[in-house]
């Protein structure tokens, strides 16, 4: 190794700079959208359909059933998933609660005053 040539960084990058730089193209055809679309939509309905009118009608069918069962937050409530589950949630844990909680509550005390007194009742 202390044989070889020492290059500097300048020599090393030297070559990498000389090459020319990339040329830049400029796009000058211009593609219209619609025709693109409309073409592509004529293409999908034309007799070469990749699905039976059948299968198309029980496709749409069972799309707008579905899309039927949209749940619609009311007013002042948010579209969130959070928000929709926070609300179907809430009944549930007000039930919850209204049937446990005073059990809960009535077990903590006692334990906490076992623990003060000493576990004398």
């Amino acid at each position: 190794m202390a044989d070889a040539p020492e290059e500097s960084v300048a020599e090393i990058v030297e070559p990498e700079a000389a090459a020319p730089a990339a040329e830049v193209l400029e796009l000058t055809q211009e593609i219209n959208r619609e025709e693109t679309v409309t073409s592509s939509n004529a293409a999908l309905s034309g007799a070469e359909s990749m699905i039976s009118v059948e299968s198309e009608v029980a496709a749409r069918h069972s799309l707008s059933a579905l899309s039927s069962m949209i749940v619609v937050p009311e007013s002042g409530e948010g579209n969130t998933l959070e928000d929709m589950v926070k609300a179907m949630l809430k009944p549930m844990l007000k039930e919850w609660l209204d049937a446990k909680l005073p059990e809960l509550v009535e077990g903590m005390v006692a334990k906490e005053i076992s623990r003060i007194t000493g576990g004398v009742r």
